[in-house]
């Protein structure tokens, strides 16, 4: 088995073109997965990585993965311990990663439910909204201008494969009620007119949940639109904005769930 060790190969200085460059991520539309458990969701989700880079030596469930993606043709590349250490972005590596081609999941004809991350900064929150997205049965995630790039590698591994199952939309402000009409707009706001608990959440909706720093944006407060509060015990400044939006989704969830029994 031969061994990349050097910096200059082509695909190592890919690999590290797409951790590190947001702009190379999205003109190739092309994304690095870290770890076993997201390379694998990935492909359990029908999508082939162009490229797997490992390293030598490996624990038992990574050289698992390696042998069932060699066994479907993926081409595996073994690198040497110090190029892997510079290519990873995780403390404590498990020795593989591999580039793969952006989710492309189409969005229901007709879709009932919709998120919007509204100017999220910090990718953390943004991979753990679009997790709860996914988990809640929202048909898509939206990402307005401002908002981080969801294939950050923070973004990735908060989102536990959450990108695979949930299409991932990018909209202006101005084309975002075009786009899914029929949605009534709800914006999470700390000032709301009604607490998130007493909307009719079976109906059509798209829900707006703005960055932590600055909360819903100008743009989404000139919609028309419903604003909605989550109700805190006292002295309790504000929600996270990943846990705020978990919340919303799993309680339209909860109301749809109870009307099919």
């Amino acid at each position: 088995m031969s061994l990349i060790s050097s910096p200059s190969n082509e695909r190592v200085k890919r690999v590290r073109l797409l951790q590190r460059q947001a702009r190379a991520r999205h003109k190739e539309r092309r994304l690095v997965l870290e770890g076993v458990r997201l390379i694998r969701d990935a492909v359990g989700a029908g999508v082939s990585p162009e490229y797997v880079l490992h390293a030598p030596e490996l624990d038992a469930p990574a050289q698992e993965l390696l042998t069932a993606l060699r066994e479907v043709g993926a081409l595996c590349l073994a690198v040497s311990e110090p190029l892997l250490r510079d290519l990873t972005e995780t403390e404590t590596s498990q020795g593989v990663l591999g580039v793969f081609p952006w989710p492309a999941l189409p969005v229901p004809a007709a879709p009932t439910l919709v998120f919007v991350a509204d100017g999220w900064r910090d990718p953390g929150n943004l991979g753990t909204a679009i997790r709860a997205a996914a988990a809640a049965g929202t048909d898509a995630v939206a990402l307005t201008p401002g908002t981080v790039d969801p294939f950050n590698s923070k973004a990735l591994r908060a989102g536990m494969g959450g990108h695979f199952r949930v299409p991932l939309l990018w909209h202006r402000w101005d084309a975002l009620p075009a786009a899914f009409p029929g949605l009534r707009i709800v914006v999470a706001d700390a000032a709301g007119e009604v607490s998130y608990d007493q909307v009719d959440w079976t109906q059509p909706a798209l829900i707006v949940v703005g960055g932590e720093a600055h909360g819903p944006r100008d743009s989404a407060r000139d919609l028309p639109h419903l604003s909605v509060s989550i109700p805190m015990a006292r002295g309790a400044e504000s929600l996270n904005a990943a846990v705020a939006a978990s919340v919303l989704l799993f309680e339209v969830a909860r109301q749809r769930r109870a009307t099919v029994r």
